[in-house]
Formats: C-alpha cells, structure tokens, sequence
C-alpha cells in the first residue's frame, strides 16, 4: 500500500549568517493510514516547520513531499485541503465569532466557490464539536473562551473537514489533563479508523503512550518507532540533559 504522505530526502533550512542553518536534514518519512508519529525536539528545532512542510505550507529547501504519490505543491490548496487538515500552535484572533462558526470553516474545501453550508456541513460541525467534548461551547464567542477551549474548538475544526491526514501541533499544550486525554483518545480513534496522526509535543510520556513511531529533530533527524528512540541516551542527546530510566524517564542538568 503506497504512503498517504511521504517526504523523500527532505531538508529544511533558515538563514543563519554566512550559511544556512539547517533545522532537517536527509528526512526519509512514509505517512500511511493508522499511523501514530510523533515529532520531537528541543524549542527552535524545526518541528512546527516540518509540520508545515508536510501540509504543502513550506517549500523544503531540499527534496520534497509528496501527497498520493504526487508533489505535493502540484496539488490545488482546496483539494489538499480535503487531504489533509492542520492544526496550528496559535489560533488565528477572531473576536465576536461564534465557535461553532469557526469550526464549520474546516468544511470550506468541499465547498464550492459561492456555496453555503448545507445540511451535511452543519451535522459534520456539530459532531465534530462532541467528539472533543465542545458542544456547550457551540454560541460562545471566540473572545470569552480560554485557552483550552480555544484549542478544542480549533480541534473540532480540523476534524469537521474530513481529511484522513491530521498534523497537529502541540495540541495539548492549553489543556487540562483530562481534556488532553480526551482529545488523545479521539486521535487514537481516528488513527484505528484509518486515519493518519501526526503530532508535535515537548511531553514525552504523550509520545510513549500515543505513539507508535518518532521522529526526532535537533542535533540530527532521525526517524524510528517508540521504542527504539524513546530511551535514555537518544533523549538525553536530543534535549541536551542526563536521562536515565527510574520508574519513568527522568532527567536533570548536564
């Protein structure tokens, strides 16, 4: 079965001075349905742009993505848009909106240009706003929820668009540990129904619990399950600590 999503010697890079810096380099990654994948990595290390890259957002400087064995800048953004849905660290600042409103903007790729929401738009809104447990946040305006509840009405926005492949980028960052939890198990589902999670996160015992492979980014890209790269000596060389095995992981000062 070919990769939903593949990045084929994929490098990134910003500018630094006389050279570039390179944030990924060499990336070999095959997305394919079911897959868990967590990206790692110390603040600054390029994991939001890896993310971006994967949505067809960033042009790597190196290789490539590709969606459905095709480049995937070939593809026109409505159409990838229905492939693939991405959810951001920060929301865009609306005020006054409601959240329900917002959350139907994920139905905009399968609408025509002058079309309006249908009866089929409207049931995907709202089922999408249950299964992160946002439904009594339907009439709320965007300017009186807090953090979580933003970041749950931006969850169900990317679920009511129907896209089988879902980037997300530290999507429990603003949560409680209970609607963390929540939005884990709704991944986790999607991930058994067929669909593709990808997710950035600094919390490694998310990663251990959630994630079948990894991808680390920092010093060096490397790609590996969870088992093989969830281990004292890869993250303590990651995130520049001591790391040792105690009843969990632990870390301290080098």
């Amino acid at each position: 079965m070919s990769p939903m999503l593949e990045a084929r010697g994929c490098g990134l890079s910003v500018p630094g001075g006389a050279a570039p810096r390179w944030l990924v380099r060499g990336l070999d990654l095959e997305i394919r349905a079911g897959d868990r994948i967590a990206v790692l990595g110390p603040s600054g290390a390029g994991k939001t742009t890896l993310l971006r890259a994967l949505t067809g957002l960033v042009t790597p400087t190196e290789g490539g993505v590709w969606l459905a064995d095709r480049p995937i800048a070939r593809w026109e953004p409505r159409a990838r848009a229905r492939q693939i849905a991405w959810l951001p660290q920060r929301a865009e600042p609306w005020s006054d909106v409601p959240a329900h409103e917002i959350v139907a903007l994920g139905r905009t790729p399968h609408l025509g240009a002058l079309a309006r929401l249908g009866e089929a738009d409207r049931l995907a809104t709202n089922a999408a706003l249950v299964q992160v447990g946002a439904e009594t946040l339907a009439h709320r305006p965007w300017s009186s929820l807090s953090g979580g509840e933003r970041q749950r009405v931006m969850l169900a926005r990317m679920l009511a668009s129907d896209a089988r492949i879902l980037l997300l980028d530290e999507p429990t960052a603003a949560l409680d540990v209970g609607h963390a939890m929540r939005v884990m198990r709704c991944c986790d589902a999607l991930a058994a129904d067929g669909s593709a999670i990808v997710f950035a996160t600094h919390d490694l015992d998310l990663a251990q619990r959630w994630a079948d492979r990894v991808v680390c980014v920092g010093a060096r890209t490397v790609v590996g399950t969870a088992a093989e790269l969830l281990v004292p000596e890869i993250m303590g060389e990651l995130f520049d600590v001591r790391a040792q095995w105690g009843r969990r992981m632990v870390f301290d000062a080098p």
